[in-house]
């Protein structure tokens, strides 16, 4: 039989493989030396909507109404 993990350890396995990439990601802006930092609030920007819509297609309720948004 096999066992069907829950949604929220599916998602903490998904932003937990996730993390490293983004750690690699905000070293190589912050330690840049093009000038690259101007990209850091853009990251984080992308990084929240994600996040939020990440969230909000969990819920079925608030699905609707945050996708229409954009």
């Amino acid at each position: 039989m096999i066992r069907h993990r829950g949604r929220l350890r599916r998602h903490l396995i998904i932003v937990g493989s996730a993390s490293g990439t983004i750690v690699d990601l905000v070293r190589g802006l912050w330690r840049s030396t093009g000038g690259r930092r101007w990209m850091i609030p853009l990251v984080v920007f992308l990084c929240s909507v994600g996040v939020i819509l990440t969230l909000a297609a969990g819920v079925e309720a608030l699905a609707p109404f945050i996708y229409s948004i954009f």
